[in-house]
């Protein structure tokens, strides 16, 4: 559901390999910032690169600001968008886009994070996406030995630990330094890293939670969180990086390395149910086409008697169109743009706390389609519930349907992500708040009791409600679920301090003490 649930960001790496005369002004900035743009729906908070040029005083150089990509690059004032390409054209570099599930939202908070130093291999900059769940535990650590964290970011905490890997006399090669932090790390951490001597690395954890892959050629070589990045830059092929491997570029040389064993691969499901754009492809899976196939599920598991010419099927745009589409395709209805998203947007100085505003600012109700319909709404999930009610009210209100019928094409989410989705709490998701004591404290997945989801439709405003099974999404996806993250959906984690966490965010649930993430 737009509005209720957030991955924290996206990477990107670059490096061109021939002259600079070969390349648009700016070189690795310029591709940057089309990678960046391409991957705009994993963050919307700030964005920020970091770019290598062996020719410039300030060998690494950091720009980041809070905004979208093109607000970062000023895109609608031309000088200044080519003075910024021109301070920090570069032959390497890698970039960010964020949206927060930890920290602040002000620029110092904004990656990449850049460390400075007086030798050109301790002298680096990396962004990450995930989220280090035993930051805690890490914290103390670092603080027994007095260090200090100001912005309390587990990026922050990464700084650190990469920090310390760069002591001594003599550089530590990439591959060992990380293969001793998978040791140190729990959760999900793909990174990107450069240095002031030019080299540059792309690595995925050894569960691969989170998406990465990377092309290479003579002319280009670029890794990014999605393949939509790569591909109107590349046509020599887009091939994943391996759980526990990295892509380096050293001296000039491009190799990808086994740094890490991974003794469990965990793919977030959630990339492809909802956060990687439909044109990506995850682990060879098309995003579009396992959406197409949840909606298809979905009309395969409906109890409702749709015959007549009154029903209509409509989604949540834009996430849940695939589905929805196939959906209405598989039942012979109509599918129907009942709301249309406004494009425009963008971000708005307007900060409030009702729901019912913050739908209206980012969608229009299409009465034509929806008087008097009985209306099938398909959406890719429900997790707070909070926007899935506002919607239905403003839908009611003004759409004037005569029944609205909601299918989401994810399980019901009942355990909190501590691998990088802002969810971390278990009174938080509607699903536990219609729950006995005995279904919350249970693991492994099971089907929510029909009253329970009654009450779930009740509470949202919808005549009824139906999720997908789990066996739906598994056969869906089209990967074995030993190799899928659905935490979120079981209570199973792949991880100990997921695990532990986990423990943590029941006690603090049943001792009322849900006032901050259950990592933090």
């Amino acid at each position: 559901m737009p509005g209720e649930v957030k991955d924290e960001c996206g990477v990107a790496a670059v490096y061109l390999p021939q002259k600079p005369d070969n390349y648009p002004l700016g070189g690795s900035a310029f591709y940057l910032y089309n990678m960046l743009l391409q991957m705009q729906n994993r963050g919307q908070l700030s964005a920020g690169i970091t770019t290598f040029n062996e020719k410039r005083q300030q060998l690494i150089d950091t720009f980041k600001k809070v905004g979208t990509v093109n607000e970062t690059f000023a895109v609608k004032i031309r000088p200044k968008a080519q003075s910024i390409m021109r301070k920090f054209s570069g032959s390497k570099g890698i970039g960010h886009v964020r949206y927060s599930t930890f920290g602040g939202d002000d620029r110092g908070s904004a990656q990449p994070f850049e460390r400075h130093h007086g030798r050109k291999w301790k002298w680096f900059s990396f962004a990450f996406n995930g989220n280090i769940a035993n930051f805690s535990e890490l914290k103390a650590e670092l603080e027994k030995k007095q260090y200090h964290l100001v912005r309390n970011l587990d990026t922050e905490l990464i700084l650190h630990f990469l920090e310390k890997e760069q002591v001594g006399e003599k550089e530590t090669p990439m591959d060992k330094a990380f293969s001793r932090l998978a040791h140190k790390f729990d959760g999900a951490y793909n990174i990107v890293y450069i240095n002031a001597e030019g080299t540059l690395a792309a690595m995925r954890d050894p569960l691969g939670n989170r998406p990465l892959c990377y092309s290479a050629s003579d002319e280009f070589v670029g890794a990014a969180s999605e393949s939509v990045a790569l591909a109107n830059i590349v046509s020599n092929g887009i091939k994943p990086i391996k759980p526990g491997e990295m892509l380096i570029v050293e001296n000039d040389s491009v190799e990808v390395r086994k740094y890490a064993e991974s003794k469990k691969i965990a793919h977030c499901m959630f990339e492809w149910v909802y956060f990687s754009n439909a044109a990506s492809t995850i682990e060879g899976k098309s995003v579009y086409q396992v959406r197409w196939n949840l909606g298809a599920e979905l009309a395969r598991q409906e109890k409702l008697e749709t015959t007549g010419g009154d029903w209509v099927v409509v989604p949540v745009p834009d996430t849940a169109k695939p589905a929805a589409d196939a959906y209405a395709h598989e039942l012979g209805l109509p599918a129907m743009e009942g709301l249309i998203r406004n494009r425009y947007v963008g971000r708005t100085f307007i900060e409030s706390n009702d729901r019912l505003a913050k739908i209206k600012e980012k969608f229009n109700v299409n009465k034509s389609v929806l008087d008097g319909k009985k209306v099938i709404i398909v959406d890719d999930s429900i997790v707070r519930g909070t926007t899935s009610k506002a919607l239905i009210d403003y839908m009611r209100e003004k759409g004037k349907a005569k029944e609205i019928h909601m299918r989401i094409s994810c399980p019901p989410v009942r355990s909190p992500c501590f691998y990088g989705i802002d969810m971390s709490t278990i009174g938080e998701l509607i699903a536990n708040r219609h729950s006995s004591q005995e279904q919350l404290e249970r693991t492994g997945f099971i089907d929510l009791e029909q009253e329970t989801v009654d009450k779930i439709a009740s509470d949202i405003g919808v005549d009824s409600l139906q999720y997908m099974t789990l066996a739906g999404l598994v056969k869906s996806i089209g990967i074995s679920k030993n190799e899928l993250c659905m935490a979120c959906l079981t209570g199973e984690y792949p991880t100990p301090w997921g695990q532990a966490l986990r423990v943590k965010a029941m006690e603090r649930f049943g001792r009322g003490l849900e006032t901050a993430r259950t990592y933090e």
